[in-house]
């Protein structure tokens, strides 16, 4: 209630402001120039017959504004242009009333009928008030071509938003079928290998892991340390895959554990490492996960010790759907601050970067990994 009574006389304030302008150049013109005329008036004399004709716009300026917006004058048409003919006329005579009245009663001398003296002032004021009565329209038809232009910039901008937020939700919900169509061929394997212990801890796991993705639901950020979590479990399917042939070592430094991450970032990216890198070897393989932070910025790191990238592989031309993915979900989470590399890492075997902005939570539930 108070944030609307102080915006009403906020409006009245600046409305008394612009009004007070021309009304002072008025009397101040006349003034000037009936200084050197016999039994000249005072100043505040002039000012007091004056200025009050001036002040009937001030109440009538909000109706004006909201008759412009009924009929606008463009395109023109002849009711609209009839309508606010009239106005501009009766506004006129309004004025030339309270002229007539201030100045028979400010301005000794002038004893002329009430009746003659409002008759020449509405007649002698007609083209000044027709310029006001324009400048009314001008200002409120620039209002409302603002108050429009803001009107289209906020709704363009929460459309953007959403389609933003349906190309997230669109890329995740891909994400989640392709890891889970892939662990549950996993399992088809064990089962058909007879290894049903093996298989009944992979639907332990992933009943584990699922209920943690859809704990999350649609959330597009989670701390890095709820990323981990379900990376963790997820590594467990695999390890329990692979047999002994895999293993997992965590490099992650405790401050990067609070930084939020888009959910999911980093299993893709130890799939893509199990696949084309230890999944190619015979013998036992080592899979990195490293987080450290760069100074505004975080880094994480995928690396396997497998035989490396093919010498023409070109990240942007990779149709696989867990690095196009991620690549697709940095640049509308960040733009160009979210940052996907990869390269051959030294030794041997393929690392996979990303950068992000570092943004921390105050989430610090969960178990660290070092």
């Amino acid at each position: 209630m108070e944030d609307t009574t102080g915006h009403a006389w906020r409006a009245w304030a600046k409305r008394a402001a612009a009004w007070s302008a021309p009304a002072l150049f008025s009397a101040l013109e006349t003034y000037t120039f009936s200084r050197d005329m016999p039994g000249a008036p005072v100043l505040w004399r002039v000012l007091a017959a004056q200025m009050p004709a001036w002040y009937v716009w001030l109440p009538l300026t909000p109706w004006l504004t909201r008759l412009a917006a009924r009929e606008p004058l463009s395109p023109p048409r002849p009711r609209p242009v009839l309508i606010h003919l009239t106005a501009c006329l009766g506004m006129g005579a309004l004025f030339a009333a309270v002229y007539a009245m201030a100045t028979g009663h400010f301005m000794p001398g002038r004893d002329a009928p009430w009746a003659a003296r409002w008759l020449r002032a509405w007649w002698g004021w007609l083209p000044m008030m027709g310029m006001a009565y324009a400048t009314v329209l001008a200002v409120a038809s620039a209002t409302r071509a603002s108050q429009r232009a803001r009107d289209s910039e906020r709704q363009a901008a929460v459309l953007a938003v959403q389609l933003a937020e349906s190309r997230l939700l669109a890329l995740q919900t891909q994400l989640q079928p392709h890891f889970l169509f892939n662990t549950l061929n996993a399992i088809v394997v064990l089962v058909r290998e007879r290894e049903t212990d093996e298989a009944a801890r992979m639907l332990v796991l992933l009943s584990d892991l699922l209920r943690q993705l859809l704990q999350k639901g649609a959330t597009q950020e989670v701390s890095l340390r709820d990323e981990v979590a379900v990376l963790s479990r997820y590594l467990e399917l695999q390890q329990l895959r692979f047999a002994d042939r895999l293993r997992v070592e965590w490099n992650m430094e405790p401050d990067a554990l609070d930084a939020r991450v888009p959910h999911l970032v980093l299993q893709p990216l130890a799939e893509n490492a199990l696949r084309h890198g230890i999944g190619m070897r015979t013998a036992s393989g080592v899979l990195r996960i490293g987080a450290r932070r760069r100074g505004d910025a975080l880094e994480l790191t995928v690396q396997d010790d497998g035989p490396g990238l093919p010498r023409d592989f070109e990240l942007e031309a990779a149709k696989g759907i867990g690095l196009s993915n991620t690549r697709a979900r940095l640049s509308q989470l960040y733009g160009e601050a979210g940052r996907l590399g990869i390269a051959n890492a030294e030794g041997q075997g393929t690392v996979a970067t990303v950068l992000l902005p570092w943004r921390s939570t105050p989430d610090t539930a969960g178990v660290a990994h070092g």
